[in-house]
């Protein structure tokens, strides 16, 4: 939880120094969490911390949260609007998602920086117990 923590900080640090110029770049972001050990089943009810960077204001972060549900007879989709995941000027893993052990019970807290392009994106997200 703490390098979790830690390692946010660090991302939210370095989005501050680096996304301070250019418009905002934006992206509706489509994913599934998956249970590592068996790739064909999708985790419902796990709530996602989303970091990025928030669109009006460059220069500082935002967190958004969503919860894991069945979608189209597929459960641990997740899908978040808007997200930031750089400017014009400066792109990279600038987004984080965060699964936070305090408020997900029987899992671990865990963190992915995916690579985030495009207008729409796919992720799968794989999470351990």
């Amino acid at each position: 939880m703490i390098k979790i923590m830690i390692f946010s900080f660090l991302v939210a640090i370095v989005t501050l120094n680096c996304a301070t110029e250019g418009e905002p770049v934006i992206c509706h972001l489509y994913g599934w969490v998956i249970e590592e050990d068996d790739s064909t089943t999708g985790v419902n009810n796990i709530k996602l911390k989303i970091w990025d960077i928030n669109p009006y204001n460059v220069s500082q972060m935002r967190a958004r949260e969503t919860t894991t549900r069945t979608e189209n007879s597929l459960p641990g989709f997740f899908e978040m609007d808007s997200v930031c995941y750089g400017t014009t000027k400066q792109m990279g893993r600038i987004v984080s998602i965060i699964i936070d052990s305090t408020e997900n019970t029987g899992w671990p807290s865990q963190g992915w920086s995916p690579d985030i392009y495009g207008d729409i994106d796919t992720i799968i997200l794989y999470i351990y117990d």
